[in-house]
């Protein structure tokens, strides 16, 4: 009976601990199955993605999160329409693992998400899933659940960095600096055109070039080692005469490093021959100016000298006795003279109104520059006197009077003079002869900016009718080119710096648009609209249309500095004036505006209201002289600081008929 009672109470207890284990087991499995759907969930709204549950038994698919699927679901074998054919295999294989009870599983395919419209709307989905069981069997899941995420939008921008590259590569190849590869051996890998022109390769696989390392070029031999840690940049006279190459040179190398070991070496090089000849002709500017600044120190050391021995009386003065005391030795006085005396020596001003109520005007150090007649010398001629004047007090602190010098400045005055005269020469002459330099570095900008930009867009036109157009630009702003070396090269040669008009009949229509068209890529500020007014058709006329557009690029460019936000607005019209037929052309913008009393010099030669602000102060002077050759009018309107400007320009001429000839 006692055995039997045992063998009972142990089976109780085996299967407790059965039943133990298999509970501890099913909320094992529950708490995974709720962890992995936890971290689907937790994912898809953090990345606002899609969560669909699909039904094993019913084979069919509904919306859990988001609007992936349509209000009524769909079946499996319904899916399977709107996936990209060759996307077909990755999808069934995804759905095969996940029903084999794999606990997570992912792939991307392609879905048209327009659905039953079937309009080929393909986007990248990438899901995951995670299978659902029953406690009773846990190797068949009772629901799948997915959540999809749209890539569509991470593969367009990895292609458009793929475009980007290409992009890169063109520029590579037009641009303005020459450019090429060479591997860490030296040898030459890939050269863009500019570098092939200035080095005048033979082809674009020159073997010279080619057959020699970098380290053997007649330029590096002794510069540029194999162990280079450091850019190499220097300006030098490259001579190659294997390819009659003989031009000043600015040449950089760049060593490209990885994990510390060396991979390549870049060249840039850039033909400075014509900025080399500018340098020089400044240099003999600079010369020609220190000369001058010689010339006006030895009249510095004259003034310097007759400012140590400087014909000068010590004075004392009595407010009591009213009289004035001046000494050419300390021992005693050279003469004494009345305050009345010496009042009537004065000139208007001076120290006369002082002498008249000297407790007053005189109680504190004074010094005063005064003309009057002579009070040591026999003279009829005024003299220059700098008096120093201090107030000297009795025991009791009472004011008795006061003392200083009277120093005769009237050779010094007259030297002050001499050197301004000399001073002003000496600028003038230096001006002149750098204001070709100053208005040439100011002026070629836009047409040569113009030029290199068309230039580089003129290769990734596809038709003839764009290819025409900016050939027509590049045409238009290398004459303007030409216009401006021509009259910057009459400017350092002519006193007067006259400007050539050049008149020719044009279409002021056509004209106005393709300068507008090359001003456009000056404005790069996002918050400033770039207007253009051009209201007719056509309209022939006969003027100096590179003149005009000088004119319209300098307002447009002097706009640019002073606008950071708002618009920049050009424009014209017909408009009679003196009686005569015309255009007004004008440049509003709404920068920081001009104040009143400064409108009426800022036309002048080196004018600038804003020193901060980059340019010569030659522009707008530029624009008036136009103006004056052209018989025009030009001006500029502005409320005041921060209202804006206007700036304007009106030239007679007279329309003409599209036939005329």
């Amino acid at each position: 009976m006692q055995i039997l009672i045992a063998i009972l109470t142990l089976m109780v207890i085996i299967i407790g601990v059965i039943l133990n284990r298999i509970t501890l087991y099913s909320i094992r499995k529950k708490t995974e199955r709720a962890r992995e759907i936890a971290t689907i969930m937790e994912h898809t709204l953090n990345d606002n993605n899609y969560v669909t549950k699909l039904s094993l038994k019913e084979r069919r698919a509904d919306n859990m999160y988001g609007d992936f699927l349509p209000p009524e679901g769909m079946s499996y074998e319904e899916s399977l329409l709107y996936v990209h054919p060759e996307d077909k295999h990755n999808y069934q294989n995804f759905m095969n693992r996940l029903v084999r009870g794999e606990k997570s599983t992912e792939t991307c395919y392609r879905w048209d998400k327009s659905l039953s419209l079937h309009l080929g709307d393909w986007h990248y989905m990438r899901v995951v899933g995670v299978g659902e069981y029953d406690e009773s069997d846990s190797k068949v899941p009772l629901h799948l659940y997915c959540t999809l995420y749209d890539e569509t939008e991470q593969r367009l921008q990895q292609k458009e960095e793929m475009d980007l590259t290409d992009r890169y590569r063109k520029l590579f190849e037009q641009s303005i600096v020459g450019q090429a590869f060479y591997d860490k051996e030296g040898n030459l890998l890939t050269a863009n055109q500019k570098l092939r022109d200035i080095l005048k390769f033979k082809g674009e696989s020159d073997p010279f070039y080619y057959h020699y390392t970098l380290f053997e070029l007649p330029t590096f031999r002794y510069l540029l080692r194999k162990d280079a840690v450091d850019d190499l940049y220097f300006c030098t006279q490259t001579v190659i005469y294997e390819r009659d190459v003989n031009l000043v040179s600015e040449i950089r190398v760049h060593p490209i490093y990885h994990d510390n070991q060396l991979q390549m070496f870049t060249l840039y090089i850039r033909d400075i021959t014509q900025e080399r000849e500018l340098y020089l002709q400044h240099k003999r500017n600079l010369q020609q100016i220190n000369r001058t600044n010689r010339h006006i120190k030895e009249y510095e050391t004259e003034l310097k000298y007759l400012m140590e021995n400087v014909d000068m009386r010590f004075f004392r003065t009595s407010f009591e006795k009213r009289e004035v005391y001046m000494y050419k030795e300390m021992s005693q006085p050279e003469m004494v003279l009345g305050f009345n005396d010496v009042i009537e020596r004065f000139m208007e001003g001076g120290f006369a109104q002082e002498l008249q109520n000297p407790f007053e005007l005189l109680k504190e150090p004074k010094s005063k520059l005064c003309q009057m007649h002579s009070l040591f010398h026999d003279s009829s001629e005024l003299e220059w006197n700098f008096i120093d004047s201090v107030p000297y007090y009795d025991e009791n602190g009472t004011l008795t009077g006061t003392y200083g010098v009277v120093r005769n400045v009237t050779k010094l005055m007259q030297k002050q003079e001499l050197l301004k005269q000399e001073t002003e020469r000496a600028s003038q002459s230096g001006m002149r002869k750098s204001t070709f330099l100053a208005s040439m570095s100011h002026e070629i900008r836009t047409p040569l900016n113009a030029i290199v930009g068309f230039s580089d867009v003129l290769a990734t036109q596809d038709t003839p009718e764009e290819r025409e157009h900016i050939l027509d630009v590049i045409t238009t702003n290398c004459d303007m080119l030409l216009r401006l070396v021509n009259d910057m090269l009459a400017l350092s040669s002519l006193e007067n710096g006259a400007i050539y008009i050049k008149p020719a009949r044009l279409n002021f229509t056509k004209c106005f648009a393709d300068v507008a068209a090359s001003l456009a890529r000056r404005v790069q500020n996002p918050l400033v609209e770039y207007i253009v007014d051009n209201p007719y058709p056509k309209l022939y006329t006969t003027l100096d249309g590179g003149r005009i557009q000088q004119v319209i690029t300098n307002f447009v460019t002097n706009a640019i500095k002073y606008t950071h936000k708002g618009h920049i607005k050009i424009g014209y019209r017909k408009e009679t004036r003196h009686n005569a037929e015309g255009l007004y052309i004008y440049c509003e913008d709404t920068g920081d505006g001009i104040p009143k009393e400064h409108q009426g010099k800022v036309f002048d030669k080196f004018v600038k209201l804003n020193d901060f602000v980059q340019g010569t102060g030659l522009g707008l002077n530029i624009c008036k002289v136009i103006a004056d050759n052209c018989k025009g009018d030009i001006g500029v309107t502005s409320e005041g600081a921060g209202c804006g400007s206007t700036f304007w320009m009106w030239i007679p001429c007279i329309e003409e008929n599209e036939e005329t000839t």
